[in-house]
């Protein structure tokens, strides 16, 4: 089979570099209305001053058609991404937030698809991503001005890393860390160029790399042994990155809404993962790649349409992206690339792609940009970081009891008319709750036994934005005693993990919030919505499937025998279709202001949300089991104590810049799945006996810090 050579980080370690250049792009984009140099300050910043210099916030949604290694020579994609850029006393961060939806080119499993033949109605693939920059100027930390020579503003130390994870195909997942410097020069119109060269290093899971015989059709093929946990450990390797920017200040006055920006990205030869007594195949072997985007045209809608006070508000672009041997994968010899011994052109890309991005507040502290309203438009953006351990999570039909490190971005911002909230996690599970292909049918491990392969990953999203009705009909008929206002509220979520079942989740909410001010720096929200979710799973494809003529088999390998009972049909897509549901959600917070001021460091934080039962998924004339219906599902941290660690060490101007916490969880029915029905068998033995997965509790502690 040509497509056992595909590897496992084509679409993640593609994604890594769409990740990466959006934080590029952020850089681009926001460093341009900030000051070239930061204030040199040696102190802790003085209370007049804040400690983040910049704070810019952006969402950007953009169409693409690339290449995909081994599946698609060109897969059209959207992506959806929020971009965090700041700066303070010595340097800058950037952070991105990534998910992209490709069409069937880019298959979810078990369709496998192929460059040669189409892959019918098989469901598109998901992939997101997070990535992070930060640096820290010479100039600022040695307290001179020697590094700014010349065009030459400033030279940096660079860190940063990324993760992504996608549920196309080999459940690909890909982690990078790297270092080095920055290079920072000046250009003409406001502009700058960036080039910085690193040090960079990879992993990278994939299912198929499992020892022969492990995982079915789906482990390595002999004679090479294969990799005991499916993941590659790359060599170290060179890295460099490119950007630049310029306001188009030559054109005339009238025309001077215009902006150019580029970018590239460019990784060094690394190996093919192998390692130790675990060697792999020398056609496995990664060269160098290339992510380039030499143009980016940007109008600025923002100044266009409202003027000078509001540029950047909104931007339209268009840009023309090159690639050549996607994420390493070598054009002349790799197997992903290569065809009946012809090159099937997945490995390269170029074309036009296009965009929009919004600006979510202004880019200085305390100096928020007015709307087309005459108003505010952000009255106040407020980011944090959250790094937590769970004890005693669960797996559904995995594990009972399985280790769970979570790392969750959390971003609040409020305008003149509502508030906006985006709230993204992701879990790194221990080996009781596997990523595939050990979460697969066959060879599954013991349930709750440590597993060989790698643990899963999976990424959350949830946004809630908020329209008071004060604000929008400029009264107060909406404040009455505790009550403070009642807004319409719309929200969307969003899960994908490394699990064989290659979950989608796309859901959206709408309903009402009433908010309730309380006693002591409190306050309360309730929010009656309506709730419907769209999801995928393998399980729901229908037995004998053959949506492309390579036959959808598992993994590509047919003849597809799914696990559907007899007398149903599945879902041609396997995509799963939930009925419109009702959803309670309650957020509560307080300060603890009855406490004496000598312990006002602590406070209290809870949410609770409650989500009807919603069906089990099937759509049109396709049906599926009873025992797939779903049940109320009660997902919950009814309360969090948290310690205010920044203020009680630098006084209260630092309040709440580093918060530790402790924390109950409470998760009932998991995801929906009905833990009271013993037919179900991902919540119960087949015995009967309840296995304890689909409830979790669990106490949990962490630490977030604020920016």
């Amino acid at each position: 089979m040509m497509r056992k050579g595909v590897l496992p980080g084509a679409v993640a370690g593609l994604f890594c570099m769409l990740a990466a250049a959006q934080a590029a792009d952020q850089t681009t984009d926001a460093a341009r209305e900030m000051p070239k140099k930061a204030a040199t300050l040696k102190a802790p910043p003085p209370a007049e001053k804040p400690f983040f210099l910049a704070n810019d916030n952006r969402v950007t949604v953009s169409q693409f058609s690339g290449g995909v290694p081994g599946y698609a020579k060109n897969s059209q994609g959207t992506t959806l991404a929020y971009t965090h850029y700041d700066t303070w006393a010595y340097g800058s961060n950037s952070f991105s937030l990534l998910t992209s939806k490709y069409d069937h080119g880019a298959a979810t499993a078990p369709c496998l698809g192929s460059v040669l033949a189409p892959t019918g109605l098989c469901a598109g693939g998901v992939a997101a991503s997070a990535s992070i920059r930060s640096t820290f100027g010479w100039n600022e930390l040695f307290d001179t001005n020697a590094f700014s020579v010349g065009p030459l503003t400033n030279i940096s130390f660079l860190v940063g890393a990324d993760a992504s994870l996608s549920n196309i195909f080999t459940a690909s997942s890909n982690y990078d860390v790297l270092a080095g410097l920055q290079f920072g020069f000046s250009l003409p119109y406001r502009g700058y160029f960036n080039v910085s060269p690193m040090y960079f290093q990879r992993m990278q899971h994939g299912a198929q790399l499992m020892p022969p015989g492990f995982g079915g059709p789906v482990s390595m093929p002999p004679p090479y042994p294969g990799l005991p946990d499916g993941v590659m450990h790359f060599s170290p390797t060179w890295g460099l990155d490119f950007n630049y920017y310029m306001d188009l200040g030559f054109l005339p006055e009238t025309l001077q809404y215009f902006s150019i920006s580029g970018r590239a990205a460019i990784r060094g030869a690394d190996g093919n993962g192998g390692y130790g007594p675990y060697p792999r195949s020398p056609l496995s072997n990664r060269t160098t790649g290339y992510a380039l985007e030499p143009v980016r045209l940007t109008l600025d809608a923002g100044k266009l349409f409202w003027g000078a006070s509001y540029a950047h508000l909104v931007d339209v672009w268009a840009a023309w992206r090159y690639e050549k041997n996607i994420g390493g994968y070598a054009e002349a010899y790799d197997t992903s690339c290569i065809t009946k011994g012809v090159y099937n052109g997945s490995c390269s890309s170029n074309g036009i792609y296009y965009g929009m991005t919004v600006k979510l507040g202004a880019p200085v502290p305390g100096t928020p940009a007015l709307s087309p309203f005459g108003t505010p438009f952000f009255t106040s953006v407020d980011n944090s970081f959250t790094y937590g351990v769970l004890p005693s999570a669960t797996a559904p039909g995995e594990t009972a009891k399985t280790v769970k490190q979570v790392y969750a971005f959390t971003h609040t911002d409020s305008w003149a008319y509502g508030t906006n909230r985006l709230y993204a996690e992701l879990l790194k599970s221990d080996h009781r709750d596997p990523a595939s292909p050990c979460s697969a049918v066959y060879n599954h491990p013991v349930f709750g036994a440590t597993a060989p392969c790698s643990g899963n990953m999976e990424i959350n999203a949830s946004l809630r934005s908020t329209i008071g009705f004060n604000e929008v009909f400029n009264t107060t008929a909406f404040r009455a005693g505790a009550l403070r206002n009642v807004s319409f509220e719309i929200g969307a979520d969003g899960r994908t993990t490394l699990g064989y079942a290659a979950p989608a989740k796309e859901a959206i909410v709408a309903g009402l919030q009433f908010a309730f001010d309380l006693p002591f720096k409190s306050y309360l929200t309730i929010a009656p919505l309506y709730y419907q979710e769209w999801n995928h799973s393998v399980y729901a494809v229908p037995n004998n499937a053959g949506n492309s003529p390579y036959g959808v088999g598992l993994y590509g390998v047919p003849p597809y025998k799914g696990l559907m009972p007899a007398g149903f049909t599945g879902t041609v897509d396997g995509n799963l279709h939930y009925d419109p549901t009702w959803a309670l959600e309650i957020d509560y917070g307080s300060s603890l202001g009855f406490l004496p001021e000598g312990l006002r460091y602590f406070s209290l934080s809870g949410h609770v949300g409650i989500y009807g039962p919603k069906g089990n998924g099937a759509y049109g004339g396709y049906t599926l089991p009873s025992n797939w219906n779903t049940k109320t599902e009660i997902n919950a941290e009814p309360v969090r104590l948290s310690f205010d660690a920044s203020k009680a060490l630098w006084g209260a101007k630092y309040a709440h810049f580093v918060e530790a916490f402790v924390a109950y969880r409470y998760w009932h029915n998991k995801f929906g799945l009905d833990g009271g029905n013993a037919a179900n068998g991902i919540c119960f033995f087949a015995n009967g006996t309840s296995n304890k997965s689909c409830t979790e509790q669990t106490v949990y502690t962490g630490v977030t810090m604020k920016f």
